[in-house]
């Protein structure tokens, strides 16, 4: 039988952790797999440890398990902490999603279907933010569509093979689903929308949009890297042309130029000046991702079986 690990982040969550652990467990009890969950306490300040201590199972098939981290690291690193954790044990898959109910449980009856797949990534359909979220998100969606050439509609909701575990924590990360859309591998992705955090109020601000969005830009730095490459050349080519264009009406047939010429010449060679700064700024950054990447791997939790049924 398949053992399945989930790993749940989780910062300052007690007042939803019982409802979400109960309809958690109530999904995975009909399910044919092995399942751990694995909550990872993020340094909260609130009761949030206690609680899921004290947390109950009754299905067979599934066993608790608390991270109690050091300090608070923020979400991606959570993720982290609980990937170095399972890392040393012997899973088929390993399923992340935030536990806050606005990944759905009643998605992984579906999700886990396409088990075989090395990666898969929930795309979140419907979303119950506000309108003013939604409207930045739309902008940040096109936005990143048109640096990096790629849709972004997927979150930590994921499935992934011990391989992919592998990747993640040698590699690690700065945005988790931004790391797994860039991996190599068999990948299968379903559609599933979101639902409204079980509080009734969601912790996405528009700064927390705004950093969440620089993290997967981050994430893409080699492509974020070609696309200002490919812009430095372009403005380079328009440069050149508009310099030859000067040059033949002042020089060969004698015609004025006018002032706005030379503003309009300033405005391209500043914009390529501030291209080449992007390069130097995107090269700096690949650099230290890389070296992020061979960083040693220190576990800051306290691991705790909470409930173990098989």
């Amino acid at each position: 039988m398949k053992k399945i690990a989930i790993i749940l982040p989780c910062y300052n969550e007690s007042d939803l952790i019982v409802e979400f652990n109960s309809s958690l467990v109530q999904c995975l009890k009909d399910i044919p797999f092995l399942f751990d969950i694995v909550y990872v306490n993020d340094g909260s300040d609130d009761e949030s440890a206690q609680i899921i201590q004290n947390l109950e199972c009754n299905a067979d098939n599934v066993n608790i398990n608390l991270l109690d981290l050091q300090f608070n690291v923020g979400q991606q690193l959570a993720i982290y902490q609980g990937l170095l954790y399972v890392n040393d044990l012997s899973y088929d898959n390993i399923l992340i999603m935030d536990c806050d109910g606005e990944d759905d449980p009643n998605a992984i009856a579906e999700i886990l279907k396409h088990s075989e797949s090395d990666i898969v990534q929930v795309i979140r359909g419907k979303r119950s933010e506000p309108l003013r979220f939604r409207f930045f998100y739309i902008i940040y969606k096109i936005i990143f569509f048109v640096l990096i050439g790629k849709k972004i509609d997927y979150g930590n909701f994921s499935l992934i093979k011990p391989r992919i575990r592998a990747a993640a924590v040698n590699k690690s990360f700065v945005h988790f689903g931004a790391f797994l859309d860039n991996q190599k591998g068999t990948k299968k992705k379903v559609k599933w929308d979101r639902k409204k955090r079980l509080d009734g109020s969601s912790k996405m601000s528009f700064r927390n949009l705004f950093y969440h969005g620089i993290s997967s830009l981050t994430e893409n730095a080699q492509d974020l890297l070609f696309f200002f490459v490919k812009l430095s050349i372009a403005i380079s080519g328009l440069i050149f042309v508009f310099i030859g264009v000067i040059f033949y009406k002042k020089y060969i047939i004698d015609v004025a130029i006018l002032g706005w010429s030379s503003l309009l010449l300033t405005l391209f060679i500043n914009s390529l000046l501030i291209c080449i700064g992007f390069f130097v700024l995107g090269a700096l950054q690949l650099n230290l991702l890389r070296k992020q990447g061979v960083k040693n791997k220190n576990k800051i939790f306290t691991p705790a079986m909470i409930v173990k049924n098989w």
